[in-house]
C-alpha cells in the first residue's frame, strides 16, 4: 500500500518537526516498566491500555486507571525513573532516515509531550538537530494551540514550510494543519492503530508507515 493517498501532496519543508513517543521512540520498555512497577502482567496492562485508548484516554489517564486498578497510589505513575527512554528505545529507522533528510538538505526538529530529560538523551544521537524541545520546556502540552504557535515562533520558520509527523490524529495531525503547517501521520503503536481503526479513510491526511519511507519521500518524489 502506498504510503502517500493520491488525494493529498506535500511540498519540500524547510524543516521536519519529530513527535517522539511512538514516533521516535518505541515505548514498549516503558509499558513493561509500568507493569512491573504496578505489579500488574505486561499482557494485562497492554489489554488495558488498548482498551481504554479505544474510549479515548489519554496516557495519564491510563497510568491512573492502572494505578487504582492496583490499589495503589494515582501518583505513583510520576515516579522520575518509569517513563525514562535511552537510545536503546528508539525505533531502527530514526538514526538512517534523519540522516537521509540532512543530506537532502532539510532540517530536523524534535518537540513532543515529553520530560526535559528525553532531551538530553535525543541530543546525544549521533546526528546533529538544528532544534529541540518538550512540552516540560515550553510548559505547554499538545494540543494546545500555543504548543504549535511555539513551535513556529522559535524555530523561525513559517508554517507552511514545516512538516510535523506524529502518530496521532488528535494530539499532532490536526493540531498541525489547524496551524498552517504540513503534516505526516505515522501509523505505528497504539495510539496510531486505535485511530486508524476509527478513521480508516481519513481524507486530506498524508500517511507513512515508515520515517525511511517518508524521508525518501521528500528528498528523492518532491520538488523544491
Amino acid at each position: 500500500m502506498s504510503d502517500m493517498p493520491v488525494t493529498v501532496r506535500l511540498s519540500k519543508p524547510a524543516m521536519v518537526i519529530f513527535d517522539v513517543g511512538e514516533t521516535l521512540i518505541d515505548e514498549t520498555g516503558i509499558w513493561h516498566r509500568i507493569a512491573a512497577r504496578f505489579g500488574i502482567p505486561p499482557f494485562t496492562v497492554s489489554a488495558v491500555a488498548g482498551i481504554a485508548l479505544t474510549r479515548g484516554l489519554g496516557f495519564r489517564e491510563i497510568l491512573e486507571e492502572l494505578a487504582r486498578f492496583s490499589d495503589l497510589p494515582v501518583e505513583t505513575w510520576r515516579s522520575p525513573d518509569l517513563l525514562d527512554v535511552g537510545l536503546d528505545d528508539l525505533y531502527p529507522d530514526v538514526v538512517p532516515a534523519f540522516g537521509n533528510l540532512q543530506s537532502g538538505g532539510i532540517k530536523i526538529g524534535i518537540c513532543g509531550n515529553q520530560p526535559q530529560s528525553t532531551e538530553d538523551v535525543l541530543s546525544r544521537l549521533p546526528i546533529n538537530i538544528d532544534w529541540m524541545s518538550s512540552s516540560a520546556r515550553l510548559n505547554l502540552r499538545k494540543p494546545d494551540p500555543a504548543f504549535f504557535n511555539a513551535l513556529i515562533d522559535q524555530t523561525g520558520i513559517d508554517a507552511q514550510d514545516i512538516l510535523y509527523v506524529g502518530d496521532r490524529l488528535d494530539n499532532d495531525i490536526y493540531p498541525a494543519i489547524r496551524h498552517g503547517m504540513q503534516a505526516s501521520w505515522l501509523l505505528r503503536g497504539p495510539w496510531a492503530f486505535a485511530q486508524w481503526h476509527e478513521n480508516r479513510d481519513v481524507p486530506d491526511i498524508h500517511i507513512s508507515r515508515s520515517l525511511n519511507r517518508l524521508a525518501n519521500h521528500l528528498i528523492n518524489d518532491l520538488i523544491d
